[in-house]
């Protein structure tokens, strides 16, 4: 066998092999950057939300749209007060195209997402009806406790 060619096997068989390293290298390197760095939300973190100010929370079986900093993505939840000392906290975004679930039109209505007209309940955010096409699941909820000497709802994320 010549030396040229035994020569240029050698350097191809040890290319090979760096090749094969490098590529785990890369790879671990890859896998790496695709990990979430972010930092998590606490769980068991709370936010207060003072009631005087929501009106429609004053009776039983009201119920509101608002933004709740630091809660469900800081995007909208409803508040649905289910007696005089019970309130139950859920998402606004429909769970099965995330379009925003609009606030019930009158007293007796439930909440309906306007993009595929599925129904939740606007007691508990359960589905009620499924969208015109595709499946949706209940609405995500929110633990709460509610302080009537204060008025204050303390919602836990």
């Amino acid at each position: 066998m010549p030396t040229n060619s035994r020569r240029s096997f050698l350097q191809q068989a040890a290319a090979s092999v760096g090749l094969v390293l490098s590529a785990s290298a890369v790879a671990s390197l890859i896998a790496g950057c695709e990990k979430d760095e972010t930092n998590p939300i606490t769980p068991g973190k709370t936010y207060d939300v003072n009631l005087t100010s929501l009106s429609e929370l004053a009776t039983v079986g009201g119920i509101v749209q608002t933004v709740v900093a630091g809660v469900n993505d800081s995007e909208p939840v409803f508040i649905s007060r289910i007696d005089n000392a019970s309130f139950v906290v859920f998402s606004t975004i429909c769970t099965h195209s995330g379009c925003g679930v609009d606030l019930p039109l009158d007293a007796i209505a439930n909440c309906v997402c306007p993009c595929h007209k599925a129904e939740f309940s606007r007691t508990n955010g359960a589905v009620l009806k499924q969208p015109t096409s595709g499946s949706a699941t209940d609405l995500p909820r929110y633990t709460c406790t509610y302080n009537a000497s204060t008025n204050v709802l303390t919602i836990t994320v």
